[in-house]
């Protein structure tokens, strides 16, 4: 009887684990983790050049995306087992809300690095508040608008106004106080894709895009300097000496890697030719050492990030979950697109991170944690089919 009751026990055991096991999201793991492995070489390789001309040691920039990779992975694991998203409640995000808002408006108590004010500095540490910025606006968008199709008209104008307002003001501080245009307007489309899918009326859409596009009219107006750099990246070398020298010097890193590369390590742009190697321009030093097949390795690493994204979304189980998984996977893809576009010349210049692959600590960790809601998000579809 003992040794029946051990059998049963022991079945249940492995019952349990095989079901959750199965919960795991493995390509959207095993994707991350490898985008992240990806960055921290490719960091290391942009860097390395730099911090040895610099007086540092050369895998200085490693080990400091190391370090935030590590607890970046940490977090991710423990959103995807211990944290459900459910509990992500209006009240808590309202809190959060809060603090951000308040994380990004004190930038302006700190010196300005080249020009504008982006980062919280503590020490030999910084935060970039805008990146908080973005993800919180998405756990807003969704818990406001989960409920949008038992609305009357009324009320659903009421619920996309409240989201439109909390939006503005947080692209306004990002890009009046920041000057980060570029993050205010992925905030802002984010939103208002959220706003689509949620079930927002044709006139809501039209008028939130109508204030929106005339207020982008208005910030570039305001900012002369918005207007030169749009107006050159048609043709960059015309300006190679000065507004056109970072495309210019991408553009010559993208056609002298040829297919197969110069080597990994063996980029010559990243030798203070190239700004930015590094963070915004990463891409362009991949396509030059591994070639356009790295380059297009990345991009397939990329994409299929996104797939597994708008996949979540489409299974989750109630629509807070949906709007949510959307709502990450679309800055996902806003920042993805928009870096890639910028490397290529195919958009204006502009200061949007790579996903897991440009240096930064904060854009690291905090694009990690919302894998690890979306891995929480299919853990919960998952598990109403196993």
């Amino acid at each position: 009887m003992g040794t029946a009751r051990g059998k049963s026990s022991k079945k249940s055991f492995s019952k349990k684990k095989k079901k959750s096991y199965s919960e795991v999201d493995f390509p959207l793991v095993a994707v991350t983790v490898a985008l992240v492995l990806f960055g921290l070489l490719m960091v290391y390789s942009a860097s390395s050049y730099e911090n040895i001309v610099t007086g540092q040691q050369s895998y200085s920039d490693f080990i400091r995306q190391g370090f935030f990779a590590f607890i970046g992975l940490f977090i991710m694991v423990f959103f995807m087992t211990n944290i459900d998203y459910h509990r992500m409640t209006l009240p808590k995000t309202k809190v959060l809300l809060v603090v951000v808002l308040a994380l990004n408006v004190a930038v302006i108590l700190f010196d300005p690095v080249k020009g504008a004010r982006r980062w919280l500095r503590f020490g030999g540490m910084s935060l970039q508040p805008s990146e908080l910025a973005k993800f919180t606006m998405v756990l807003l968008a969704a818990n406001l608008l989960k409920r949008m199709e038992f609305l009357t008209a009324k009320k659903k104008w009421l619920q996309t106004f409240k989201v439109f307002v909390v939006m503005g003001i947080f692209a306004g501080i990002i890009v009046v106080l920041q000057k980060n245009l570029s993050i205010g307007a992925i905030t802002v489309l984010t939103s208002l894709t959220m706003m689509f899918l949620s079930g927002a009326t044709f006139l809501q859409m039209t008028t939130y895009v109508l204030i929106g596009v005339s207020a982008l009219g208005v910030l570039l107006w305001i900012e002369p300097y918005r207007v030169t750099r749009f107006l050159n990246f048609g043709d960059p070398f015309a300006t190679a000496q000065g507004a056109g020298h970072q495309l210019v010097q991408s553009l010559f890193a993208l056609t002298s890697g040829g297919v197969y590369g110069r080597g990994l390590g063996m980029s010559r742009l990243k030798a203070f030719w190239l700004p930015e190697a590094q963070n915004d321009f990463i891409f362009a030093v991949v396509v030059e050492e591994l070639g356009l097949l790295g380059g297009l390795f990345l991009m397939i690493l990329l994409f299929i990030l996104i797939f597994r994204g708008f996949r979540i979304a489409m299974e989750a189980k109630d629509s807070f979950g949906r709007l949510l998984a959307m709502g990450i996977t679309m800055i996902f893809v806003l920042q993805s697109f928009i870096n890639i576009a910028v490397v290529i010349g195919a958009f204006p210049v502009t200061g949007v991170t790579l996903p897991f692959i440009s240096a930064g600590g904060t854009s690291l960790v905090v694009n990690l944690i919302a894998v690890g809601v979306l891995l929480n998000i299919s853990r919960q579809s998952r598990r109403t089919k196993y």
